[in-house]
């Protein structure tokens, strides 16, 4: 009953957002800039987004291995990837990660509860990377005087945020062990998403306020977990959030729209590892 509510909710927001946004901007302007976008340039964001998702399946391979969860890393990146496709076609339900999950729960006979909790790590060491990058963004794009008189601080307060990180993994998941590596792939992770954003930059031809645009890209991230698989939300923050930049709302709203459709593109190898899988099942039944 409450996946089937959250569901329900990841529409309404969805659907909402989109209805809002087109709503402000108009489905015929946005065409337009996709039509008029460098393909060459979308081509390239969508398979750096990929890389994106390979590194993010790596870190969780990392940490399944560091706790005596031993797979190939072949296996590990087919299971990420179908919990990709989960995550992005099915709102609530089940969940990406907690099909993958299962999965490993019923091929390895690993401790579901404990998969749970590194998969459940594995996300909020992540998430932590971008609340620390948001904070850091945030006295730039601001203009915080306390950022722009005392910028020496950066370094030291990006330390207190990563040890304030590896407390809380010690007391929550008792597992620090994997936390400094992992807490640098995510870094890895970003690095590689803000490229696809600055490629679908690239595409559309804007030519500055990129770091500006990498901000919003955080902070869509954070928020597009309300909605179906970031839709509507992703589109509706660019759309917002761009407005105090010298680039136009479609454009804006573009971006969103365009690192969208990579994310659909990347998950796509998740619904092919699916159907192979069902099909051994059947076979061996």
């Amino acid at each position: 009953m409450k996946n089937k509510l959250l569901g329900i909710f990841q529409i309404i927001v969805t659907v909402f957002f989109i209805y809002y946004t087109l709503s402000k901007i108009g489905l015929n302007k946005i065409l337009e800039v996709i039509k008029s976008a460098d393909l060459l340039f979308i081509l390239f964001a969508s398979i750096v987004y990929f890389l994106s998702q390979i590194i993010s399946s790596e870190r969780l391979w990392f940490i399944l291995k560091e706790n005596n969860l031993i797979i190939s890393s072949k296996e590990n990146i087919k299971l990420y990837m179908v919990g990709i496709f989960y995550n992005f076609f099915i709102p609530g339900g089940v969940g990406g990660d907690a099909y993958k999950g299962v999965l490993m729960n019923k091929k390895f006979q690993w401790s579901l509860k404990k998969i749970y909790k590194l998969l459940i790590l594995d996300r909020l060491i992540g998430f932590g990377v971008i609340l620390c990058l948001i904070i850091v963004f945030s006295g730039f794009i601001l203009d915080l005087e306390f950022i722009s008189e005392f910028n020496f601080v950066l370094a030291p307060l990006y330390a207190l945020l990563f040890f304030v990180g590896r407390v809380l993994v010690q007391k929550i998941f008792n597992n620090e062990i994997v936390y400094t590596k992992a807490f640098f792939i995510s870094h890895i992770i970003q690095i590689f998403q803000f490229g696809s954003i600055i490629l679908i930059l690239f595409s559309l031809g804007v030519t500055d306020n990129y770091f500006t645009f990498l901000y919003i890209f955080l902070i869509s991230s954070v928020l597009s977990i309300f909605s179906f698989g970031g839709i509507g939300i992703r589109e509706y923050v660019f759309f917002t959030l761009a407005s105090n930049t010298a680039v136009g709302p479609d454009i804006a709203t573009s971006v969103g729209l365009i690192f969208t459709f990579s994310a659909l593109i990347s998950s796509i190898p998740g619904l092919f590892f699916l159907i192979k899988m069902k099909s051994k099942k059947k076979l061996s039944t």
